[in-house]
């Protein structure tokens, strides 16, 4: 069985795929970007283009389709100024998960921030703790926000 090609690179390259990006991260969290226009959202994924600076964004593609996405940035948490830097904002599209492209964008968002002069990173998440524990991430504790818990993980590069 043949496996199909994962890319990564940066969205700065790819700026023709922030309409898809704003139409996944509508549909997958519908309640934060509520008050989001389309023209809103566009912009703010204008902010992630960075190569070698927070934010900084990076496009998955399977066999030239786009399948996922993951940003390195300052800690999204006020909660949690310490967890320098932050991988979020992870997303594979649902027909793709199980394709290891998750996997993959979390070892290029940790690579990019052990180029970036970074020694830890962490992250929050819902449903990926089992992809960053295998990649030997560190459960710290369970966070709790207005909308519900995540878990917070940590991670020496």
């Amino acid at each position: 069985m043949k496996k199909n090609m994962i890319t990564i690179d940066f969205l700065v390259d790819h700026l023709d795929t922030i309409p898809t990006l704003t139409k996944w991260f509508r549909d997958q969290w519908s309640d934060y970007f509520a008050n989001w226009s389309d023209e809103d959202m566009m912009k703010d994924f204008l902010e992630d283009i960075s190569r070698n600076s927070l934010p900084s964004r990076l496009v998955a593609f399977e066999s030239n389709e786009l399948v996922g996405t993951i940003v390195l940035r300052e800690s999204e948490a006020e909660t949690l100024p310490e967890r320098q830097p932050e991988l979020g904002g992870l997303y594979v599209v649902e027909s793709y998960r199980g394709h290891g492209i998750g996997t993959e964008l979390v070892r290029a968002g940790m690579k990019l921030a052990h180029e970036q002069g970074y020694s830890t990173i962490s992250a929050t998440t819902v449903k990926a703790a089992g992809i960053l524990e295998r990649l030997g991430w560190e459960f710290i504790k369970t966070v709790q926000y207005p909308d519900g818990e995540v878990s917070l993980y940590s991670c020496k590069l």
